[in-house]
């Protein structure tokens, strides 16, 4: 583990709190106004996991990711990004904008948000207690796994399609199928693998973000199962409280959305 700044949890909680109750009051491609701004801690934050993320990345992550997040996002590596900022280049680069929330939201505002292309961004940042790993989505998860992702053109439609597909399924009561479709977006947009140049690289927006689950994914071979659409059903999980069970590995990262979206059409 680097050098970390000291943002202990309970100064994180505290400011949890503080960012919340305007992010509330905050529209889609606004930016927060955050009392003070970040604080140096949380920026300090930012600058060590944006360094930590992007290094293991450099190493496990698919280039389409890379690509994504050097020419799509852009980040400054130094600072939390201006969502305002960040949400207006989304938007001129790839239709999306990015949409405020206080935390973890229900699935169907969740996947509301995707079919309307918003993606839901928390706004705090984690404790250094939680560097490597945390169940409790933050800025780092949103803003270095699933925002990046929609620079790749293939992954923002079947980002998409996921939210319409939601939308379908909860207007003809069908809950077992929108259950089905919840471990598969979990499997797929957040945990998945694929194969590239000879190697398993990652593409899902949490294993990338949560630099250690990514090495734990790429030491743990035995792990992998192919992208089945049965064995996902059977073997697929939507747990956020520790490391996956199965990661699953598709041919590439453009065939993988191709495959999901027929399977979703199908659904």
């Amino acid at each position: 583990m680097p050098d970390l700044p000291f943002y202990p949890p309970s100064l994180a909680s505290e400011r949890k709190k503080a960012i919340n109750a305007v992010v509330s009051q905050t529209s889609v491609g606004e930016t927060p106004r955050i009392p003070e701004g970040y604080l140096s801690e949380e920026n300090l934050m930012w600058k060590a996991l944006y360094r930590q993320v992007t290094s293991v990345a450099s190493q496990h992550a698919c280039r389409e990711y890379l690509d994504a997040l050097i020419n799509g996002a852009a980040y400054c590596p130094d600072t939390i990004p201006d969502l305002e900022f960040l949400s207006a280049r989304l938007h001129r680069m790839t239709g999306w904008q990015v949409a405020p929330v206080t935390g973890t939201i229900t699935s169907e505002q969740f996947f509301a948000h995707l079919e309307a292309r918003q993606m839901p961004c928390t706004q705090y940042i984690r404790p250094h207690t939680k560097f490597a790993f945390t169940e409790d989505p933050d800025c780092i998860h949103e803003m270095l796994g699933h925002l990046p992702a929609l620079f790749i053109p293939s992954w923002a439609r079947l980002s998409q399609t996921f939210g319409s597909t939601a939308r379908r399924l909860i207007e003809q009561g069908e809950l077992t199928k929108l259950e089905q479709l919840e471990v598969m977006y979990f499997a797929v947009m957040e945990k998945g693998l694929v194969h590239q140049d000879g190697e398993i690289k990652a593409v899902g927006a949490s294993v990338i973000s949560g630099s250690g689950e990514l090495v734990h994914a790429m030491e743990h071979p035995e792990k992998h199962l192919p992208l089945d659409l049965a064995l996902v059903m059977e073997y697929g999980s939507t747990c956020e409280t520790d490391f996956m069970k199965h990661f699953f590995v598709g041919d590439s990262v453009d065939s993988m959305a191709a495959i999901v979206t027929d399977w979703m059409s199908r659904l």
